[in-house]
């Protein structure tokens, strides 16, 4: 199991994201880009930020296991392979070609991309870390 992640302004989920590589489920913070990375009872659990019981519970989820259908750590394996830094790097510069008005930059991207937030996700973001 890895270890949770309790903080609010996890930008990336790098944190998260090396955790899920060792196959075992997650617990983190319902917070930031971390809802996508982590599907409750899929690849590990999610806590409302500063919530220690719900911390706890999530914990002892995990350590109940043998009790209960645990969440599969090689499902984390398989949504971490998405965020290799060879197709991140890539889609990175392809976007900024892209934006600089480069007449092949998106044929450069690596395929399939990440769904992109939808609206009411940025809001649901802003809402979680306090800014809304």
């Amino acid at each position: 199991m890895a270890g949770p992640l309790s903080c609010r302004t996890e930008l990336q989920g790098l944190v998260t994201m090396e955790a899920m590589a060792t196959g075992n489920p997650v617990v983190t913070a319902d917070a930031m880009p971390l809802p996508h990375l982590v599907h409750p009872d899929r690849n590990g659990y999610l806590f409302p930020p500063g919530d220690v019981g719900a911390l706890a519970d999530r914990l002892m989820e995990l350590l109940d296991a043998p009790a209960a259908p645990a969440p599969d750590g090689e499902a984390g394996r398989e949504i971490v392979a998405g965020h290799d830094i060879h197709r991140t790097l890539a889609a990175f510069e392809a976007l900024y070609l892209h934006a600089a008005g480069h007449p092949a930059a998106m044929t450069a991207l690596p395929l399939p991309l990440p769904t992109p937030a939808t609206e009411s996700e940025h809001d649901e973001y802003a809402a979680r870390s306090g800014r809304r």
